[in-house]
């Protein structure tokens, strides 16, 4: 059986005689009890568990957890042999020495455990005062012998997106043949080697492909993938593959400048003009001439212009000369639109 402990550290006696100037009976200190973590996870990976949880925000009585100080993680074997729960760890809850912290996810990761042997756990959260609050709901464990890495793990970069590939793993690290056939759970990271501790897949995935989304571009992207061989949480991993890295890239270029004017003069020169682009990662447009109708033409500018407006000095009298003005954005690409409309000026 479980037992927890409330300390009170003030008497009512002093509560008593203390005051101030004033009759009437002693305040009792209230003292709530802090709520247990909700949504505990246990995953299986690398003959580890980890428990995962997210930091609760109230007391039992629904007002607000101000002071919380730590969390005690118990376990108990449920298989092959029995044992009753009992305190393995305690988790401060600022600044853990063994544990990650992740926005209000909490991840402990526990190592003294056994091939073959089945785990339930439970966390208690703890206040400041030393009030131990009520168990979470139980997750459990069964620690197995791991899958070998998924093998040959592939990156494909889209537009805010990834693509990844994977092949399968045939079999466990002790060579004994898989049986199932797995799932997969996605991790990924913006520096290397260092992965959150949850999955970004709600559910493990089915196959040996898996589409990201909602990524910035140009951001360096790190991921690794791990075989699942449980059909329900607690899900059991095997190894992680090796890593890959990948950014992002914009492919969507800017839409063509629209109301492209060339005015002639005075002199030798042609002064273009049009309308701004919209786009938000517009870097500036670019100016092309054809001298005759069959000729292609070729790039006036050499850098992209920032404002819509661009006057020719080369041009000849007697020359006629086609203008296109194209719109490029700021991405690592430089993705250019298409042409604009042509125009058509006659220099007198």
């Amino acid at each position: 059986m479980r037992i927890r402990h409330i300390v009170v550290a003030a008497s009512l006696g002093l509560l008593a005689l203390s005051g101030c100037g004033k009759s009437g009976p002693p305040v009792v200190p209230i003292l709530a009890e802090p709520s247990p973590p909700t949504d505990l996870t246990a995953l299986v990976r690398s003959r580890t568990v980890i428990l995962a949880w997210p930091r609760p925000t109230t007391n039992i009585d629904g007002t607000a957890l101000k002071y919380l100080a730590t969390f005690h993680v118990s376990r108990a074997q449920t298989a092959p042999q029995t044992s009753d729960y009992s305190v393995i760890a305690t988790v401060r809850a600022e600044k853990p020495d063994n544990a990650v912290v992740s926005g209000n996810r909490y991840a402990f990761t526990d190592k003294d455990v056994v091939v073959g042997a089945r785990y339930a756990y439970t966390i208690e959260s703890v206040s400041r005062r030393g009030i131990i609050g009520p168990p979470s709901t139980e997750a459990t464990a069964l620690v197995t012998v791991d899958i070998e890495a998924p093998s040959s793990l592939q990156a494909e970069a889209g537009e805010r997106a990834v693509r990844l590939s994977w092949d399968a793993p045939t079999r466990r690290v002790d060579a004994s043949p898989l049986g199932v056939v797995p799932r997969y759970n996605i991790y990924r990271g913006t520096n290397s080697g260092r992965f959150d501790p949850s999955p970004i897949n709600r559910e493990p995935v089915r196959g040996t492909q898996f589409h990201d989304t909602g990524l910035v571009n140009d951001q360096i992207y790190y991921y690794r993938v791990a075989a699942v061989e449980s059909q329900e949480p607690p899900w059991q991993e095997g190894l992680p593959s090796g890593e890959v890295s990948v950014s992002p890239v914009d492919l969507t270029p800017p839409a063509p400048p629209q109301g492209v004017r060339a005015v002639v003069g005075p002199g030798l020169v042609v002064s273009l003009s049009w309308e701004f682009n919209r786009e938000s990662d517009l870097l500036g447009y670019l100016v092309y001439r054809s001298d005759a109708p069959e000729r292609p033409p070729h790039r006036l500018t050499d850098a992209p212009l920032k404002s819509p407006t661009f006057t020719d000095r080369s041009v000849r009298s007697g020359g006629r000369y086609l203008y296109t003005v194209t719109a490029v954005d700021a991405s690592s690409r430089r993705n250019e639109s298409v042409a604009s409309e042509v125009v058509e000026v006659r220099v007198p």
